[in-house]
């Protein structure tokens, strides 16, 4: 039985790949049909900072403005059967190629003219935010290459809960996320940034979608996620019992921002000492959380924000330590280059915005019960993904041509 349910959900992914392989518009409702449900509520998280699809029709919009070219790797799935509801982990990779020629150079031109135009948004920042943020994008655009055309691979993360019905399996909530490795978060909330404004329209989203859907596990859920809260990064918190308390004792999933997976407890505590040491707060929306549930399965989903206070001294500090893991690196000696300016633009381009850190969120999850209390059987942090710059992140690889 285990074996059949598995064949089933490979096919799964199996029509979602080929979806991405054809990139047929016509194909749309064909695709739709064959994963989603019109009569059943449907949640999409796209990587942007608000790309929240929350209806049959958004996520269908989705599909069609967003026809990368995606590919999972699906023989590295990772597949949870809950009897009749299942949870797919599975990496993939986008295609994703940048040139170097005078499209580029005037498209580029003209969005860093916007820091000069007395009438949009990013005029209003100061100058020094402003500099520290030109410099930061030209670090990426203006570096020497071989060619006129490189195209990279960039790491991607699908997850997918899915319920049987008598017709078959069903996609209910889904999440695209980028991992964020070697450099700072995309998103980052101020008072003088678009970025808070989007969270802003989040939470009201997040809000109007909670209130017209029920769950019979709201509260339990809520109460849980308030005591998480509370208690994960509370140093006065023994690790042992927050691990006990929130996650599954056999095969959790538990994935971090970037590449870092947990499959057992220990692997979960080493995970909660970094991010206590790293984080000075992190603030789950709660209230708002969209909760969902299948017989005694619960899935979730909600955002959040994580706060960190790092000083100039500090910050100049990291990036020093951050340089000379380049100089113990494998990489050639170009690319070593490439690294540290861009190092040292991320940190200008941060340090200018202030001392207070605070980062937009994304928080998902499965719940099950064990020993009668609800626990994480997956858990995925991930952040808002913004800018495709070249060699931004190290969870990108270049395509060689005769690939």
């Amino acid at each position: 039985m285990k074996n059949e349910i598995k064949n089933e959900l490979i096919k799964v992914l199996d029509i979602f790949q080929q979806a991405y392989i054809q990139r047929d518009v016509n194909k749309i409702d064909d695709f739709m049909s064959a994963l989603f449900d019109k009569n059943e509520d449907v949640i999409v998280v796209g990587t942007s900072n608000g790309e929240w699809c929350l209806s049959y029709e958004e996520v269908k919009d989705i599909f069609i403005s967003d026809w990368e070219y995606l590919r999972i790797k699906a023989d590295e799935a990772s597949i949870v059967s809950l009897a009749n509801t299942a949870l797919i982990y599975v990496p993939g990779t986008i295609k994703y190629t940048f040139y170097s020629n005078s499209n580029t150079y005037e498209r580029y031109l003209g969005y860093i003219k916007q820091y000069f135009d007395q009438g949009s948004s990013n005029s209003k920042k100061s100058d020094k935010v402003k500099l520290t943020k030109i410099n930061w994008i030209l670090c990426h655009l203006l570096s020497q290459r071989d060619s006129n055309e490189r195209i990279y691979l960039w790491d991607l993360r699908i997850s997918f809960v899915l319920i049987k019905k008598e017709t078959g399996w069903i996609i209910k909530q889904m999440q695209f996320s980028l991992p964020a490795v070697g450099h700072l978060p995309d998103v980052r909330i101020d008072n003088i940034d678009y970025d808070e404004e989007s969270f802003n329209m989040e939470v009201k989203k997040l809000k109007n979608y909670s209130a017209s859907t029920t769950s019979i596990y709201k509260d339990e859920i809520t109460k849980l996620l308030q005591g998480f809260n509370n208690e994960y990064l509370d140093t006065d918190k023994d690790i042992d019992s927050v691990v006990n308390k929130y996650f599954a004792i056999n095969n959790p999933l538990i994935i971090n921002i970037d590449k870092v997976i947990c499959s057992n407890q220990e692997e979960i505590k080493e995970l909660i000492e970094t991010h206590r040491e790293y984080y000075d707060e992190i603030r789950l929306d709660c209230e708002n959380c969209l909760i969902n549930s299948n017989e005694e399965i619960v899935w979730i989903v909600t955002h959040g924000i994580m706060k960190k206070s790092i000083n100039e001294e500090n910050a100049f500090k990291n990036t020093i330590n951050a340089i000379n893991n380049i100089f113990a690196s494998n990489l050639d000696d170009r690319d070593k280059l490439f690294n540290i300016r861009r190092k040292i633009a991320d940190t200008l381009k941060e340090n200018a915005k202030g001392e207070e850190y605070v980062w937009p969120f994304r928080f998902e999850g499965v719940l099950i019960k064990e020993k009668q209390q609800w626990v994480f059987k997956y858990l995925q942090f991930s952040l808002p993904f913004d800018y495709f710059l070249e060699g931004k992140t190290e969870a990108a690889s270049i395509l060689e041509k005769n690939i």
